[in-house]
């Protein structure tokens, strides 16, 4: 594994991570590029934000995997996670991922998504393997992302910059690709 192809990019809550990823994954599939991996949306109620999805990014099979309408599972501030609806969508999209894509998008590698131990081994699996990756991580400090971050080139966000730092990866990524 070279660090060079793996990217994460951190910052704080409403930074434009899922921006990012959203300008990457837009314009690798207009390069044609083969992508997969998975998103985590938000789900808001009235602009009220009422939990989560995951989404995988090839077949956009989406599920419900943490709530405030949850009443069991872990707990992260007032959502309660509900670790198998993301590993059944999570999982099977990642391991496909790296068996047919040239990307693997994630967003995001946090706290809610750490439940899972499938998530963390096929993390590990891809960041030990030669496949480009790009990853989304919150700024705290948690261990396991901080090995993973130890291991990328990371692009540090503040509001208003997901187009600079989504032009920087992606400069890299066509490199990485042979894309003028």
């Amino acid at each position: 594994m070279r660090g060079e192809e793996k990217y994460i990019i951190r910052g704080r809550p409403g930074s434009g991570k899922s921006t990012t990823v959203s300008i990457i994954k837009q314009e690798l599939e207009e390069k044609g590029v083969k992508i997969g991996g998975i998103s985590t949306p938000e789900l808001r109620e009235k602009g009220v934000r009422k939990g989560f999805t995951v989404e995988d990014l090839l077949t956009g099979n989406r599920g419900l995997f943490a709530s405030t309408l949850f009443n069991e599972g872990p707990k992260i501030s007032k959502y309660f996670v509900k670790v198998g609806e993301f590993e059944k969508i999570a999982i099977p999209a990642l391991s496909k991922a790296m068996r047919e894509c040239n990307v693997i998008l994630i967003d995001e590698i946090g706290k809610m998504e750490l439940f899972s131990k499938s998530f963390v081994d096929v993390i590990k699996q891809i960041w030990s393997s030669d496949i480009l990756a790009v990853g989304t991580a919150p700024t705290s400090r948690i261990p396991f992302i901080e090995d993973i971050c130890r291991r990328s080139k990371i692009y540090w966000l503040e509001r208003g910059k997901a187009e600079y730092v989504a032009a920087s990866i992606l400069r890299e990524i066509f490199s990485h690709l042979d894309i003028l």
